[in-house]
């Protein structure tokens, strides 16, 4: 299983750096995770995308639409106390940010329940180290480094 945290997930939607790499993740057949928080910051990175002028209204409209149909296809990890508190223990122990650290409280959380190693995949370099040290594979999908 690979987890996709919003830099990598959003990838899928907009041509943007990493996005042959997503796109080659998900022709894998492999299950896709995410939180369920990824939902509003798809829909938040897109339309800043629109307003900014890096996205048209037609592809907006149609990056949407495959957000929604793919959405159905991803497991989708809850945000429950047991992930809120891992969440604040991932910040007392890494730099991270609120919802960075969500996704990677959800990612370790996941793999605790399914009882297998998950890739974690994502852009943001300090995101990754901060899975590395928690002992997940870790992916940037934006190149190495």
């Amino acid at each position: 299983m690979i987890y996709l945290d919003t830099s990598a997930l959003i990838k899928r939607f907009v041509n943007e750096k990493g996005s042959a790499v997503v796109q080659s993740i998900l022709g894998q057949g492999r299950p896709v995770a995410t939180a369920k928080i990824a939902y509003a910051e798809i829909y938040s990175g897109l339309t800043r995308k629109l307003r900014e002028g890096q996205l048209s209204k037609p592809l907006y409209a149609l990056a949407c639409r495959q957000f929604e149909r793919d959405w159905q296809s991803y497991v989708r990890v809850e945000l429950k106390d047991d992930i809120l508190v891992l969440a604040r223990d991932l910040i007392q122990r890494h730099p991270l940010r609120g919802f960075d650290a969500l996704h990677l409280a959800s990612a370790l959380g996941l793999q605790i329940s399914v009882g297998e190693q998950i890739t974690f995949a994502a852009g943001d370099r300090r995101l990754l180290k901060a899975a590395g040290a928690e002992k997940m594979l870790a992916l940037n999908v934006e190149g190495s480094g």
